[in-house]
């Protein structure tokens, strides 16, 4: 089972490379069987894997013009983008993945988002397992684990954003296009991430620090982590990322909470 206008796109650098070894770790370890090339991008240093293939992009230019750089030099029409801290943690079902391309194709989607955080709108009439994300919603074009088209990405990318610049406003540049976004669907009934298409520990580093979440969760797959490359979260970083979301909502302009509250209550929880 493959499929040749697909690839598999890893988002990295060098100042990540200690990242390299636990992701291709479980990443091989829940999906051996990948039918897709798979890419890593890289300034300088190369991933010894013959299953990997490094793209060596020298001085770094930034994510934005980074991936862009990259996505024109892979004729892949279609790209699974992901980060190097998206640590998976169950088997992937390539036949499902096939199914999700198929529909994907069929509906001439832009952009299917197979770790529904946040989920779709509403769901598909004619497909349970996948929703709209209709315009206008946050988030639209979420840099979690997903299948985008190709041409789709690049033309979303402005030079100098970050990855989360580009959720945030790329989200807006994506209502001008005239094709479907859509996304796996969350559970009804528990509001959570239930049987994804693809399921990863989200995320191991956040501003720079492991995770102490991320390093229990290594610990416990029997992956080590080299510790000395980067600090690991106090719990002073733990609490204040944990109570982040509900200060900015609470410092947020009505119109922004109203927006929130429009979006939070037509989801697919």
């Amino acid at each position: 089972m493959s499929d040749s206008s697909v690839a598999v796109l890893i988002s990295s650098c060098d100042a990540y490379e200690d990242l390299w070894t636990p992701y291709f770790t479980l990443f091989f370890r829940y999906w051996p069987d990948c039918p897709f090339p798979i890419y890593l991008i890289a300034n300088d240093l190369v991933y010894p894997n013959k299953r990997v293939t490094t793209i060596r992009l020298g001085a770094d230019h930034g994510w934005s013009t980074n991936t862009r750089l990259v996505l024109e030099q892979l004729k892949y029409p279609y790209i699974i983008y992901a980060h190097e801290d998206f640590l998976l943690n169950r088997s992937v079902c390539n036949t499902r993945i096939m199914r999700l391309l198929a529909y994907m194709r069929q509906r001439n989607a832009g952009y299917l988002r197979l770790y529904p955080c946040p989920g779709p709108d509403e769901v598909c009439v004619d497909n349970p397992e996948v929703g709209e994300i209709h315009k206008g919603s946050d988030y639209r074009t979420s840099l979690q684990m997903a299948i985008w088209k190709r041409e789709v990405m690049i033309t979303l990318l402005v030079d100098g954003e970050n990855p989360w610049q580009m959720e945030r406003n790329g989200s807006i540049r994506s209502n001008r296009l005239d094709v479907p976004f859509l996304s796996a669907v969350r559970d009804a009934r528990t509001s959570k991430v239930v049987d994804p298409p693809i399921s990863y520990f989200c995320t191991a580093i956040y501003k720079g620090l492991w995770m102490r979440e991320a390093i229990k969760f290594c610990a416990k797959e029997c992956v080590p982590v080299n510790l000395t490359r980067r600090g690991t979260e106090t719990i002073y970083h733990d609490i204040r990322r944990r109570i982040w979301p509900y200060i900015e909502w609470l410092i947020s302009p009505p119109f922004t909470l109203r927006r929130y509250y429009l979006n939070r209550r037509n989801k697919l929880l």
